[in-house]
């Protein structure tokens, strides 16, 4: 049965594990960052093992703004070697994976010209730790240097200054303080999640002596030993690796205490993590008012926030809340009245209506831990920490504090570097110039996306509009899914037609999904888009028990805890509407 196929693949993947008992690495943690560092040691030939007690990129690397980009900000606290590395990984991205990844014209709206001078030497001097306003010439003096930095790999342009006249022109909807207008580009990421799961599927591929694996928790039995236990059976294994890397970000501190393993200092702890919450919001007048611009703003606390169209939504946010225990994050009420009142600041004449909201989504920052009374003043940096050798061990457990998304690559480098070290391997080449997935011989120009679609659908005889859509969602690797979804009579999902029962069905397949929440919130943009109804989880949820074995019982109660979970930690209030009668299960 194709039930057994995605079984049979993890039974396989456990079986392997138990016949590698003394793996080079573990990796704990299969966020973007323990991703990378997987990528860097499974390419330089390293034995590595990745495991997460959840998905892949189901925790902070899921709940990012959406962005790629330099950290303008960070020029406040002084991180110039930050900002320069993210420039740099930034424009790597956009080389990479330009199936994701892609330039965002970037408009900051200016009520003065020069707050924030003296605000900020005070605080760039650690005289001061309040927020300055940002007036023109501050905003002017970052942005010179912004374009310093990628003076010598130039992919995007230079930034402009707007007066009054033509601000107004472009956004009409700016509050009517406004005075001028600064724009520069960043880049935006549309599918993060599924950027990260290439990266393991090509780390797999490259080298077969790589492990990866989703729901899987990691446990120090205080020998040098860790128990891995699969959380969806009662399957488990015990290996020694020679070295292990805590990449699982805001849980840091956590983990090291299931390894028996804490900082140098008793009960010292690395992780001071800040939550970030967005909204996805269905306003036309709002997504006319931003255009094809992010819009970049600070509202009455000085805090920055950020708007762009996602997806056909607006994504709006964020909030910076400390959080002691970063499991089971939702934007609360109060977060969202934050959001909107920070929005309302700059389109005063807006007005967003409550179920406007589709989509809600919130994180944690795996920041390192602060005394800072400012969380905008705590480093976006990243560092490796090295908590000597696992409890009753000698493998040396080294954690990856800290980092912002588009430094991934950087930071994985660096700790794979040192691991590398000491396994006395060397790196085989660097991954800065690396394709990514559907990156991999990617069509730049409109003639060459032609010729490319031409080729696909002679091979595989999928319509051009069907393939140009598969392109935009999946690059190059589009050629794959077409293959797949060529051989049948494509049926589209019901209120989310731009994705098939065929394309669900290869993704099943193909790419390590457990549950209803893995494909629609991680392997598509199903959920964050709004599109999803209850009929269309309904839909998917049919092909699930089609491929997986599913009673009828047990998939309506896979729908009911989707539901649920949709409704409870990403505001998808819609989905109640729709009632779910649920049988009682005849097979767990």
């Amino acid at each position: 049965m194709a039930q057994n196929s995605r079984h049979m693949e993890r039974d396989k993947t456990w079986e392997r594990l138990k016949q590698n008992a003394i793996p080079d690495v573990l990796v704990i943690g299969a966020g973007i960052n323990g991703i990378s560092a997987f990528r860097e040691l499974g390419l330089a030939g390293a034995n590595v093992v990745l495991v997460d007690a959840a998905d892949y990129c189901s925790g902070a690397s899921a709940a990012l703004s959406r962005m790629v980009h330099g950290g303008l900000r960070y020029l406040e606290n002084g991180e110039f070697r930050l900002v320069q590395e993210s420039l740099l990984e930034r424009n790597a991205l956009l080389a990479n994976a330009p199936h994701y990844v892609k330039p965002l014209p970037t408009s900051i709206p200016i009520s003065s010209y020069f707050d924030g001078i003296i605000g900020s030497t005070l605080r760039f001097v650690g005289l001061s730790q309040a927020q300055p306003r940002r007036g023109a010439l501050m905003i002017k003096a970052g942005l010179t240097f912004y374009d310093l930095f990628t003076r010598k790999n130039k992919v995007m342009p230079n930034h402009e200054f707007f007066g009054k006249k033509a601000t107004k022109q472009k956004f009409p909807q700016y509050r009517p303080e406004t005075l001028c207008s600064a724009t520069y580009f960043d880049a935006s990421i549309s599918q993060p999640e599924r950027l990260g799961f290439e990266i393991i599927n090509q780390t797999l591929a490259e080298n077969p002596a790589t492990t990866a694996l989703n729901y899987v928790r990691a446990t120090g039995q205080g020998n040098g030993e860790i128990t891995l236990s699969d959380e969806l059976s009662d399957q488990q294994v015990t290996i020694t690796p020679k070295t292990i890397i805590n990449a699982t970000g805001a849980w840091i501190d956590f983990t090291n205490d299931a390894l028996g393993n804490q900082a140098s200092d008793a009960k010292q702890r690395l992780i001071g993590g800040t939550k970030g919450s967005h909204l996805m919001i269905d306003n036309e007048e709002l997504r006319q008012a931003v255009g094809d611009h992010m819009v970049y703003f600070e509202n009455d606390e000085g805090r920055v926030c950020i708007l762009f169209t996602y997806q056909g939504l607006v994504l709006v946010g964020s909030t910076d809340i400390r959080i002691e225990n970063p499991t089971g994050m939702i934007c609360t009420p109060e977060e969202q009245e934050y959001i909107l009142t920070s929005l309302a600041g700059i389109f005063p004449n807006i007005n967003i209506k409550p179920e406007q909201v589709l989509f809600t989504f919130a994180g944690v920052r795996p920041l390192p831990h602060s005394n800072s009374a400012i969380n905008g003043q705590i480093s976006r940096d990243h560092s490796c920490v090295d908590l000597g050798p696992v409890a009753g061990g000698t493998a040396p457990v080294r954690c990856m504090v800290g980092g912002k998304w588009t430094t991934f690559r950087a930071f994985g480098e660096q700790i794979a570097d040192a691991v590398l070290e000491d396994l006395g391997l060397k790196r085989k080449h660097s991954t800065l110039d690396l394709r990514i997935g559907g990156g991999a011989d990617y069509p730049h120009t409109e003639t060459q996306k032609q010729r490319w679609l031409q080729s696909v659908m002679a091979e595989t005889g999928v319509l051009e509009d069907r393939l140009n859509t598969l392109f935009e969602r999946y690059g190059t690797k589009a050629r794959d899914m077409a293959f797949a979804c060529s051989n049948q009579q494509e049926k589209s999902l019901a209120g989310a037609e731009s994705y098939s029962h065929a394309e669900i069905a290869y993704l099943l397949s193909s790419e390590h999904i457990t549950g209803l929440l893995d494909l629609v919130l991680r392997r598509t943009t199903l959920a964050i888009s709004g599109a999803l109804q209850t009929h269309a989880l309904n839909e998917i949820s049919q092909i699930f028990a089609a491929e997986r074995g599913w009673s009828e019982a047990h998939r309506q109660n896979h729908v009911l805890e989707a539901r649920n979970y949709l409704i409870a930690y990403h505001g998808m209030k819609h989905l109640i509407e729709t009632q779910i009668e649920v049988e009682t299960p005849h097979v767990s």
